[in-house]
């Protein structure tokens, strides 16, 4: 399993990173995302999804909805952008046919600890940590280079 450790140091840095590692995800690839409220999941996941959708694409929160669908730019595939932040057990998540969406359009995954034992052993994991309030510690975890993402990390 690759370990990587990065410093942000601000919002700028944080986009940069995000972006760059949005362009070395492809179909089938699924990210989840680690941290405490207020340590950027959201943002992280905005900037990827803008990279990949368009910068004009208004990015919230699915933390209600749980789940927000975004066709990427050349119409290949969508991002499947969900927050499972709310849920409170497993079955719950059986109604967001989660596993179907793996397989044939890029995953991001905020709060995904509800479903850590269902996931494929092959996803990403970005755990986002506060240093303060402009600073971040961004850990990434993956066990394949497969996907091209080791590049950018």
């Amino acid at each position: 399993m690759l370990n990587k450790e990065i410093i942000l140091n601000n919002e700028l840095e944080t986009t940069s990173l995000a972006r760059d590692f949005a362009k070395h995800l492809k179909i089938g690839d699924i990210v989840v995302f680690k941290g405490n409220l207020g340590s950027g999941k959201t943002f992280f996941c905005r900037q990827i999804i803008q990279t990949l959708c368009g910068n004009d694409i208004v990015v919230t929160s699915p933390t209600y909805n749980l789940l927000q669908t975004y066709p990427n730019n050349d119409n290949s595939c969508e991002i499947y952008h969900y927050d499972l932040y709310r849920l409170k057990h497993p079955d719950e998540v059986i109604e967001l046919a989660i596993e179907e969406a793996f397989s044939a359009n890029i995953t991001l995954i905020e709060w995904p600890e509800i479903i850590e034992n269902t996931l494929p052993k092959n996803h990403i994991e970005i755990t986002l940590e506060i240093i303060d309030d402009t600073r971040r510690k961004c850990i990434v975890k993956h066990t394949s280079f497969e996907t091209g993402i080791g590049v950018s990390i």
